[in-house]
């Protein structure tokens, strides 16, 4: 059944940070147990009877390495954080863009005008990026969300606020607390996975790509279900969304006349097997990655050629939803969460970021940082 795969994939992005968590918990408790070495081979531990500490076995985790064919934007003690290519369909360029599941996590914003209800979602999920919440954490891209609540491309919720209701059968990226994400088909078996605890979720259309290949609704010909162009002319900019075998999210989008089709194809061959298309039309697409993490206003060098836009309308506010990329510790025993969803369904409860884990460092203040430059 198709509904396999994609379980599988949707569930990799938090299993990887399960096996991370797993991981360290092994590894304290054999230093802990005997004086050993702790060899990782991917992420599952192997003990050998050589000398170490607890310092140097945390250290020996394995660096997230660049991909083939990618450059690296950012990266952290635990390695890459996000990276940039080009990709080519046909005659068009595509802008892709890579998330590391290890390595960052995700926040959903509201715009300022869309969807419905934005006016009551608390501010760390409101129209700008939230400074105080997600600043420490180090902000490390900004991209365009999906299309505007009248088009009635599927549901979202931010904080518990339910600004649309969610649609069976539409493509949906699911975020939790800890800013793990899952992508997969609303009303799927296993979709979210168990123990996966939603704080804010996103649909727009249909799956554009299933199992590593193009939807069929995603066909060239049927263009009329995947948005309403500019003067009804069907090559128009898109941007779309997809998640690789690894559980890394990939944004893909383009300034250029094209199909949904092509942004499906960009999707795969940049090594989605799961995907959906976000907006499309010149107003729309904007993507910015910084270079290193962003603890308050600054630039993201790599931008989506001829956007019509700076992705710097995300810190200063913008009128419509994007998703926000944040940097995890360095410290592979510390993450970024929120407390998650405890009052009553529909009630908004604000999910400002802290540290978790016992061997954290509180991160200097806004103005501490400030006045340090």
């Amino acid at each position: 059944m198709w509904w396999t795969l994609e379980f599988v994939v949707r569930a990799t992005s938090a299993l990887r940070r399960s096996s991370d968590r797993l991981t360290r918990s092994v590894v304290a408790a054999a230093v802990g147990a005997c004086v050993c070495a702790i060899v990782l081979n991917g992420l599952s531990p192997r003990v050998s009877g050589a000398d170490t500490t607890l310092a140097s076995t945390l250290t020996s985790m394995p660096l997230v390495s660049v991909r083939p064919g990618w450059t690296v934007a950012s990266s952290s003690r635990r390695g890459v954080m996000v990276e940039y290519r080009n990709i080519r369909i046909g005659a068009d360029t595509f802008r892709a863009l890579l998330l590391d599941a290890r390595t960052t996590l995700l926040r959903w914003h509201v715009g300022s005008t869309d969807p419905n209800h934005f006016a009551e979602v608390p501010r760390d999920a409101g129209p700008s990026i939230d400074w105080s919440s997600e600043g420490p954490a180090g902000v490390v891209a900004v991209f365009n969300g999906g299309f505007k609540q009248s088009a009635f491309a599927g549901g979202s919720m931010a904080d518990g606020v339910t600004l649309v209701p969610p649609v069976r059968g539409l493509m949906t990226i699911a975020l939790d607390a800890a800013g793990e994400w899952e992508m997969g088909t609303w009303g799927s078996v296993g979709f979210p996975t168990k123990g996966f605890r939603v704080i804010s979720y996103r649909q727009n259309l249909s799956p554009l790509v299933l199992k590593g290949s193009l939807a069929p609704a995603g066909a060239a010909a049927d263009w009329r279900r995947w948005g309403s162009p500019l003067n009804r002319e069907p090559l128009e900019p898109r941007s779309g969304l997809g998640v690789d075998m690894q559980g890394n999210l990939i944004y893909v989008a383009t300034m250029k006349g094209v199909l949904q089709s092509q942004v499906g194809e960009a999707l795969i061959a940049a090594g989605a097997v799961t995907g959906m298309q976000l907006d499309i039309n010149p107003n729309w697409p904007i993507l910015g990655a910084s270079f290193s993490p962003l603890h308050a206003e600054g630039s993201f060098p790599v931008q989506l050629p001829y956007s019509e836009h700076n992705p710097s309308v995300y810190e200063t506010g913008w009128t419509r939803d994007f998703f926000v990329a944040l940097a995890e510790p360095g410290n592979w025993s510390c993450s970024w969460s929120s407390r998650g969803l405890t009052g009553p369904p529909g009630a908004a409860q604000p999910q400002p970021l802290s540290l978790v884990g016992k061997t954290c460092n509180k991160p200097p203040s806004r103005q501490s940082r400030l006045s340090a430059n």
